[in-house]
């Protein structure tokens, strides 16, 4: 493995991190990772030897003998550059596999990013990681909008093209948040999810602050109607091409209007304006963790395309 040093760290500081070759998901920046957990974290690197730039890398925390990657983001995974020489990647996944041994871990589960978001390393990780004994446990599929230079309406069903032009005609717009009322989105959200009967998926508390902390990251979109609030996304920029729409809901007085048309139209329209090749409308799974097939086909309904999202596992 010539050229290439691979490097593992327990929580390191900022300044003994590589840095990473180009730009990469956020959930695998220092600053979220440091958040993720009040237990340390150990990170693994190959570092190009001439750049000194790290072309692969992994972070994994350890929960009850569990090594998990990651341990409270919606994923964490091994992340490399296309360009990365297998054999180097070969020995950076072996290592991956004896650090989490070395720390007495009876089981390594990665949680990756959806297959859409980078296809070609999706390709060579899934072969390389059934060679190496681990298990698809579990799969959902991610449902992606395209951003291309395509109006958002043309590849809407008829019917959801009634409801965008209900709500224009009914007043509601849509807008990015600039400086959110972060209390106003938390109870917005605690009050639609039990309109629903769910509880929220993230804490309150643990929202309000990657809210606070992270605010060019953690980005909020709103329809309103007048000074209501009629829906809103809490969404993320996953990396400078990919937008993530985390947490959307929508006020059970507007489901006539089906104001989240709108609010993905808004989403679409933004990320064509920023460069944004890839709008993540997420998983559609209800309180139990299950398909939930009327959000799958709202999804698809909106021209929604589908992408797998794999968790695997290595048992010792």
């Amino acid at each position: 493995m010539t050229g290439y040093q691979i490097i593992c760290q327990c929580n390191p500081k900022p300044s003994d991190i590589p840095n990473f070759c180009q730009p990469g998901f956020f959930f695998n920046e220092t600053e979220h990772l440091q958040q993720q957990s009040t237990q340390p974290f150990y990170l693994l690197t190959a570092v190009n030897q001439r750049s000194q730039q790290a072309e692969a890398r992994c972070a994994f925390f350890l929960d009850n003998n569990v090594a998990v990657s990651p341990k409270a983001a919606p994923f964490g995974s091994i992340e490399f550059a296309e360009n990365l020489p297998e054999s180097v990647l070969d020995t950076f996944l072996q290592t991956i596999i004896e650090a989490a041994q070395s720390v007495f871990a009876t089981t390594l589960r990665v949680v990756n990013y959806p297959y859409c978001y980078a296809p070609q390393q999706m390709k060579q990780l899934l072969a390389k990681l059934s060679t190496l004994g681990f298990q698809v446990v579990e799969t959902n599929q991610t449902f992606y909008l395209p951003v291309t230079t395509e109006i958002f309406t043309d590849n809407l069903i008829p019917a959801e093209r009634r409801r965008l032009r209900k709500c224009a005609e009914a007043g509601l717009n849509f807008q990015y948040w600039s400086s959110p009322n972060v209390a106003n989105i938390v109870n917005f959200l605690q009050e639609t999810r039990q309109q629903q009967g769910y509880e929220l998926t993230i804490c309150p508390d643990k929202l309000a602050n990657l809210l606070q902390t992270f605010p060019n990251q953690f980005l909020v979109f709103m329809v309103n109607d007048g000074p209501r609030l009629a829906a809103l996304s809490v969404a993320v920029r996953v990396r400078e091409d990919i937008l993530y729409s985390f947490l959307p809901a929508s006020h059970s007085n507007y489901r006539t209007f089906s104001p989240m048309v709108m609010l993905t139209y808004g989403l679409y329209t933004y990320c064509q304006q920023q460069g944004i090749r890839l709008l993540d409308l997420g998983t559609s799974l209800d309180e139990n963790n299950q398909p939930k097939h009327s959000l799958m086909r709202f999804k698809r309904n909106l021209g929604a395309q589908e992408s797998p999202k794999f968790v695997f596992e290595k048992h010792f």
